[in-house]
């Protein structure tokens, strides 16, 4: 079996360097950047794994089945949230994002809360700020998300001599 390592690092690459680019977006450009980032992270989510699997059907000239694509594209996608998430934290501690916390607080003083029901509304979010938790469910979701990208591009991306699915 060919090796997967180089369409891995593509894809992940993609991942990467358009989820940040996303991230920015939907940190920096209000409600409109909000939601074309949000968009485009989600997008980004499912094309950086079809991004690994078409590098490696078509280096190798060669059809994947489904299960191997998303193998593929759940590597891809955990490994992409991982090191993204990494990147995203140091970036907010370097000030180039803003600390979601502080936006969002900023946001409900903005729409006349009290500090009380700020406290509640931000419950969650604390929580999901916390970046060991952030990162895991990042990595989970990424993942999961990846591996539908995977399996996608499996189908789409078919070529020549298939793969025995066993031959992993």
């Amino acid at each position: 079996m060919p090796s997967k390592n180089q369409s891995i690092i593509i894809g992940v690459a993609v991942g990467v360097v358009l989820g940040i680019i996303f991230a920015f977006l939907a940190s920096s450009g209000g409600q409109a950047g909000q939601i074309i980032g949000g968009c485009g992270a989600c997008l980004v989510a499912l094309l950086a794994p079809m991004a690994a699997v078409w590098h490696y059907t078509n280096t190798y000239n060669l059809t994947i089945p489904a299960g191997q694509g998303a193998g593929l594209g759940a590597i891809v996608g955990a490994v992409s949230s991982l090191i993204g998430g990494l990147i995203q934290q140091l970036l907010i501690r370097v000030g180039v994002f803003p600390d979601p916390i502080v936006a969002a607080r900023e946001q409900l003083e903005a729409q006349g809360m009290d500090a009380a029901q700020i406290e509640q509304a931000l419950g969650f979010a604390q929580t999901m700020s916390n970046p060991v938790i952030g990162l895991v469910v990042g990595l989970i979701i990424g993942a999961l998300v990846g591996a539908i990208g995977g399996a996608i591009g499996a189908s789409v991306f078919k070529k020549g001599g298939m793969v025995d699915e066993f031959d992993v």
